[in-house]
């Protein structure tokens, strides 16, 4: 089972098996490498999963087919949240970049009381 992709940055179409989202592959465009975020990805796997997981269990009595057009999401999926995931990625590497900075700067604060 195949997800259809259209990348909002440089227009290509592509596809992306399921297997892929479910196991916690990046989801990357392959024409421009526009990336999405990777928690998103995550939480769209274990959507996906719980979703198959429902249908598997509908399956005996009913053939289930369903498509989903991001542009037509209802209330209140249908506003845009992209740029929010983007900024909280970018601001969470930024934090763990200072994490690792302060971490690096304390032992040199214990090493001057050694000194004294």
């Amino acid at each position: 089972m195949t997800i259809d992709l259209n990348c909002q940055q440089c227009d290509a179409s592509f596809e992306l098996d399921v297997t892929d989202i479910l196991e916690g592959e990046p989801l990357a465009c392959p024409n421009c490498g526009q990336k999405a975020p990777r928690k998103s990805v995550e939480e769209l796997g274990n959507a996906l999963d719980e979703l198959l997981g429902r249908v598997a269990e509908l399956r005996p009595r009913f053939l289930v087919s369903f498509s989903v057009e991001s542009d037509d999401l209802p209330p209140p999926y249908d506003e845009e949240s992209g740029t929010e995931d983007e900024e909280e990625d970018e601001g969470s590497l930024e934090d763990e970049d200072e994490d690792d900075d302060e971490d690096e700067e304390e032992p040199d604060d214990d090493d001057d009381e050694d000194e004294r």
